[in-house]
C-alpha cells in the first residue's frame, strides 16, 4: 500500500493507493494543521504501508513545506522510501490519457507551465515544468497546438492561456491532488527521507526582491 499527499496550495489532500485511490480526503483547512493527522489516520487504517509519495513542487511555499516535512518525518519514523512527484505532472496524470498543457499560477506576473503526454497511464514530459513571465510568450513546440490547457491558472488568470496560445482549448481548471501524485509514484524512483525537499522552481523571496530593486534603480 502507498500513501500519497500534496499541499500545492495552502490546503492539501491525501489518499491510500493500491492501484486505485482508496480513502481520498481533501483538507478542509490549512495543510499545516490537518495534513499530519490525516496521514497518520491513513497509515493506521491501511497498514502495512510500503512507501510514500508527495508532490514536492512547484506550489505554495507554506503548503510545500508542510507536505514535505510531514512526509520526511513519517518516512524517517517508519523507515519508508518516498517518491517525489512534480506537481504539474501530477495534475496532468489526474486527467488521464491525452496531451496536457498545465498552468499553475506563481504570482501576479509569473506562471508555471509544462507540457505532458499521458498514454496508457504513462507520463511523457515534453516541456518540463518552469516559470514564465506573463508578459512573455513561452517557447513551446508546434505539438502544443493540439494540447488541452488545464490547471489553476485558467481560473486565477483568465485569458492568459488564450493569449499565450491563441485558439487553445481550455479544460479542467482544478489543481493537483493526491490521486495524481499516487498514480505517478510507480514511474518515479524512490528516495530516502532526507532527500525529500521542496522544489520551488524559483529563487527565495528576498533574492527576488533584491533583483527587482536593482532593476528599478538602474537609470
Amino acid at each position: 500500500m502507498l500513501i500519497a499527499c500534496e499541499a500545492t496550495d495552502r490546503s492539501g489532500s491525501a489518499c491510500a493507493w493500491n492501484g486505485a485511490a482508496l480513502d481520498f480526503t481533501a483538507c478542509s483547512g490549512s495543510a499545516e494543521a490537518q495534513l499530519v493527522p490525516l496521514l497518520d489516520r491513513l497509515m493506521r487504517c491501511h497498514a502495512p504501508i510500503a512507501s510514500l509519495a508527495v508532490a514536492v513542487g512547484p506550489g505554495s511555499f507554506t503548503g510545500l513545506r508542510a507536505a514535505t516535512m510531514a512526509v520526511r518525518t513519517l518516512a524517517w519514523l517508519e523507515g519508508l522510501p518516498v517518491h517525489p512527484i512534480d506537481s504539474l505532472a501530477a495534475c496532468a496524470r489526474r486527467q488521464g490519457d491525452g496531451l496536457w498543457w498545465v498552468l499553475l499560477p506563481l504570482k501576479r506576473d509569473t506562471t508555471f507551465h509544462a507540457l505532458f503526454r499521458i498514454n496508457g497511464g504513462h507520463l511523457e514530459t515534453i516541456v518540463p515544468t518552469h516559470a514564465c513571465r506573463d508578459d512573455q510568450l513561452p517557447q513551446l513546440p508546434e505539438l502544443a497546438d493540439t494540447a488541452v490547457a488545464i490547471g489553476p491558472a485558467l481560473s486565477a488568470k483568465p485569458g492568459l492561456a488564450e493569449r499565450w496560445r491563441p485558439g487553445v482549448v481550455c479544460g479542467d481548471p482544478s489543481g493537483p491532488d493526491a490521486r495524481g501524485v499516487a498514480a505517478l509514484a510507480g514511474q518515479v524512483p524512490s528516495v530516502a527521507w532526507d532527500a525529500v525537499l521542496p522544489l520551488y522552481h524559483q529563487e527565495p523571496a528576498p533574492v527576488l526582491q533584491r533583483a527587482a530593486a536593482r532593476e528599478t534603480s538602474v537609470p
